[in-house]
């Protein structure tokens, strides 16, 4: 039976100003600049064989941010983004046409939009989710200048289709999680990027490549990490209810990998771990725990995650270790 429109109610996250409850706050900065970029398109000259081609039309905004930056993101943050998206860009289903070059004598076209984020400031990056009725965080505090986040997104769609890419570079981040043991990552330096492939056929086969490089990181490990990070991907599922009619395949093709990597494992007695927190251990002392530690020079690991079928009754996964 219908039971009327889904409205969800956001997360119970405080913000910065008192008043504005029930608001949820994705971005803050207290000292920034915002720059656009926007070419005026000419028109097309004809050019030898020989030459090369000229740059594309640019098309740009950029954010300087220089004091005090905080971002929060979250599942259903994300499904308000998908909501816009498709107000503003909806599916058509339907094969999109390939869009025409421009001949001479007609007006250049734009063929993507590019967004830039630099973070010259400590800026702290929270992950947001529910589980059993409970507000979860994962947070990266980044201490150190020079942090960046890329997008490029198409405006024109070629034989093959077109792609979408993104990609940040984290210096140093500290990254813990709001279990009672919050250390969980420390690394001098992770890059991660994001290219996604769309086929002009709207229900063919995407193609979503995951790479993630970290350098001289270090990594905890406690078997509670599994059910969190179970917790944030069903939050992150869990979005509409499948439509056979919508479903459109797609394939995960994640890499991760790093060099100097070192992976520790409390291995106290009797299974029990000390869990100080940081603001803490000046007048506790630090945690009395001990760890197995696995290093590796280099690290790398490769697993495709395929979602082909319509609610699939299992998904096969083959991961590369090397």
């Amino acid at each position: 039976a219908y039971m009327g429109e889904l409205r969800e109610i956001p997360l119970p996250i405080p913000t910065s100003k008192p008043g504005d409850s029930g608001i949820v706050q994705v971005f803050e900065c207290l000292d920034g600049e915002l720059e656009y970029e926007q070419d005026v398109p000419g028109k097309v000259i004809e050019q030898p064989e020989s030459s090369e081609p000229p740059p594309e039309v640019a098309w740009e905004f950029r954010i300087k941010c220089h004091k005090e930056v905080k971002i929060a993101y979250s599942p259903w943050a994300d499904r308000q983004r998908e909501a816009l998206w498709q107000y503003f860009f909806p599916t058509f289903f339907e094969d999109y046409p390939v869009t025409p070059e421009p001949t001479a004598g007609q007006t250049r076209i734009f063929k993507t939009v590019r967004f830039k984020l630099w973070l010259d400031c400590p800026t702290i990056l929270d992950l947001n989710f529910m589980y059993k009725k409970k507000l979860h965080q994962l947070q990266a505090e980044l201490r150190e200048h020079g942090s960046y986040f890329e997008a490029t997104f198409p405006f024109s769609t070629n034989p093959d289709g077109f792609d979408t890419y993104l990609s940040m570079n984290i210096i140093r981040p500290v990254v813990r999680t709001n279990l009672p043991f919050t250390q969980f990552i420390q690394a001098d330096k992770i890059d991660m990027t994001l290219h996604i492939h769309y086929p002009r056929i709207w229900n063919s086969i995407q193609i979503w490549t995951v790479d993630l490089t970290a350098n001289r990181a270090q990594v905890y490990f406690v078997f509670e990490h599994k059910n969190f990070f179970q917790a944030l991907i069903n939050d992150w599922a869990s979005s509409v209810p499948p439509d056979i009619y919508s479903f459109a395949p797609y394939i995960y093709d994640i890499t991760l990998q790093g060099d100097h990597i070192e992976v520790l494992v409390p291995c106290n007695q009797g299974n029990w771990i000390d869990c100080v927190k940081e603001n803490a251990r000046q007048q506790q002392g630090a945690p009395e725990n001990n760890y197995i530690s696995v290093c590796a020079k280099s690290f790398s690991l490769t697993y495709p995650i395929p979602f082909l079928d319509f609610c699939p009754k299992a998904t096969p996964m083959d991961i590369t270790i090397e």
